[in-house]
């Protein structure tokens, strides 16, 4: 099994800044060749076109060859989709809204081919809400977003990586005041994998990679009181 749990960071479209390098390069290393193949599940955002021209980018400049998930192809070539899978050797799923990547899988029966993408060793990157996807459950702001609710709330992923995780950690503090209202009911751990900071999991070893040097990930419980432990 090889994971990357991205926790966020501008990856420089537009005006913005560039803040995973460190990462995109560890998750090349991953798949230990040297001209992968890269797919890209924008399925999260709105803007999935301009999203994967950052990431074709991105990625060309690190040996890989880019290909796109393309709704048409979702609608129309099963077969394509699914030979896009195979030839994979390493699968980015995008952030955005993690609501609506789950349905779009749901709609488009995606889950048995990243079941088997797992299976065969393919590197699965996500990061925010496609981080959430890869875990048993990611606290997240989708619903706020929406327009249907007040608060952060767990969504369950796939259960990959079997723990808890909350993306973007310490980017609100009302996310951290309502993550420990629910570790206090739960007495549940939590991973906070802060911006430009990712979890890595290569089978049973589990490593942080870090594009921004001051940002962490932590392991985060209560007992009393909120308890953030560095990794």
């Amino acid at each position: 099994m090889k994971l990357m749990l991205i926790g966020g960071g501008e990856i420089g479209r537009g005006t913005t800044t560039y803040e995973t390098k460190e990462i995109d390069e560890e998750i090349v290393k991953m798949t230990g060749k040297e001209n992968p193949n890269l797919l890209f599940v924008g399925l999260a955002s709105s803007f999935s076109d301009s999203y994967y021209d950052v990431i074709k980018n991105i990625y060309k400049n690190l040996n890989c060859t880019p290909v796109y998930l393309k709704k048409n192809n979702l609608i129309h070539n099963p077969d394509l989709v699914k030979q896009k899978f195979l030839d994979a050797d390493i699968i980015y799923i995008g952030g955005g809204d993690t609501v609506k990547l789950l349905e779009k899988i749901e709609e488009y029966n995606l889950k048995p081919l990243f079941d088997e993408a797992l299976e065969n060793d393919t590197v699965l990157a996500g990061i925010s809400a496609g981080a959430i996807l890869l875990s048993k459950e990611g606290f997240s702001d989708a619903y706020i977003l929406r327009g249907e609710k007040d608060t952060y709330e767990m969504i369950k992923g796939f259960n990959y990586f079997k723990e808890t995780i909350t993306p973007h950690y310490h980017s609100d503090p009302k996310k951290t005041e309502e993550l420990k209202e629910v570790l206090k009911q739960n007495k549940d751990i939590c991973y906070g994998i802060e911006n430009g900071t990712a979890l890595k999991i290569d089978n049973d070893k589990v490593e942080v990679i870090k594009s921004i040097k001051d940002n962490n990930v932590y392991k985060v419980s209560y007992k009393d009181k909120l308890i953030e432990e560095k990794i």
